[in-house]
């Protein structure tokens, strides 16, 4: 009896062996699983996280193009901003004609400055003396036009002539 109790507790133990040997082993397969699954998803995560930084990269990249891009435009407007502001200021220029362009004249040029000795009554308004005057006349050669320049603008009158010139184009 004791014999039988010994072999059936050793048949029993060695059941319980297996059945621990068994469950060991179910256990360690469903890790085995669970840890592949995960390591795939990892794998993924991973590969998106490469994807999404390279995409950060690229928008960073864009931003300090971009923000370089705006100081330049900055630069580009104050520097256009003072030009405006600068002409503002200048005075402006005054065209004279005299004639009418055709192919058969010639067209002249001559600065007018403000003539100091002017008789009073032909004297120019103020903003009109600060002004730099341009006349362009048309004609046919150089004596006719010079002519129609002191005829305009006689040497007594507010204005007179210091140059004359033949505009080329």
């Amino acid at each position: 009896m004791i014999d039988e109790l010994l072999l059936a507790s050793g048949a029993v133990g060695l059941m319980f062996i297996a059945f621990l040997w068994a469950w060991r082993f179910g256990v360690e397969l469903r890790l085995r699983r669970a840890v592949g699954a995960a390591t795939d998803r990892m794998r993924g995560v991973s590969a998106e996280k490469t994807q999404v930084l390279g995409t950060l990269e690229q928008q960073r990249a864009a931003l300090t193009a971009a923000q370089a891009e705006r100081a330049r435009l900055r630069q580009q407007n104050a520097a256009l901003r003072t030009e405006i502001n600068e002409s503002r200021a200048r005075d402006f220029v005054i065209l004279h004609q005299i004639g009418e362009p055709s192919k058969d004249k010639t067209e002249f040029g001559s600065a007018l400055v403000h003539n100091q000795s002017a008789e009073a009554k032909q004297d120019l308004p103020a903003p009109l003396k600060a002004a730099d005057h341009v006349v362009s006349i048309w004609a046919e050669e150089e004596t006719t036009a010079r002519r129609l320049v002191e005829l305009q603008f006689p040497a007594k009158g507010p204005l007179r002539m210091t140059s004359f010139f033949r505009k080329t184009t």
